[in-house]
């Protein structure tokens, strides 16, 4: 599991990701690899998205298919990210949605709320076309990590158990094509300070 940790107008972001290795676990010198590959990702495809005041700041990530492991911060090496938009930005609890379904049977669904948008990015209720493209592009580029490598990452669809204490399934669906709303979305929020 691979969460990215964002800040945004005094509020956490969190957006997570679930993988496979097909060889082995990543070293911590390739998780270092994977939260700059990731920063790269926002610079390269968010950065006229999202505004000024929207800092993604490293990942955490976890072992979930056995239950009761820790988590580990890692952040990027040339430090935190931030959007490049001037614009005022749309309500905090309004993001775009970006959906990856694969072909495989079921858990074969995933979705991301992109938080951070400028009003720029809405036109007439809908997302601007410009902005799901740029949106589609960064969550695709999430679909394998570490590439270049020894232990690459493929993302997949999960089912956790009903405590929420373990995965109990998952299905590959790196490679499967995401897909943005045109509708702005209300991101799912936990109450300031609570559940992070």
């Amino acid at each position: 599991m691979v969460t990215h940790k964002a800040r945004w107008l005094d509020q956490q972001i969190r957006n997570v990701f679930y993988y496979e290795t097909i060889t082995g676990d990543p070293s911590t010198s390739e998780w270092q690899d994977i939260v700059d590959e990731i920063r790269a990702d926002y610079l390269a495809q968010l950065a006229p998205t999202i505004v000024n005041d929207y800092y993604f700041y490293g990942i955490d990530y976890r072992k979930v298919s056995t239950a009761g492991l820790f988590s580990f911060f890692v952040a990027p090496t040339s430090g935190e990210w931030n959007g490049s938009d001037t614009a005022d930005s749309v309500p905090t609890q309004v993001a775009a949605l970006v959906s990856v379904k694969g072909t495989t049977a079921k858990p074969n669904l995933a979705r991301s709320y992109m938080g951070g948008m400028s009003e720029d990015e809405v036109v007439n209720s809908q997302i601007v076309s410009a902005a799901r493209n740029n949106f589609e592009t960064f969550i695709d580029l999430q679909s394998v990590l570490n590439a270049a490598g020894t232990n690459e990452l493929q993302r997949v669809a999960v089912q956790w158990n009903t405590s929420h204490t373990v995965v109990l399934a998952s299905n590959n669906i790196a490679g499967s094509a995401s897909v943005c709303s045109i509708v702005p979305t209300t991101q799912r929020r936990r109450r300031i300070g609570v559940g992070i």
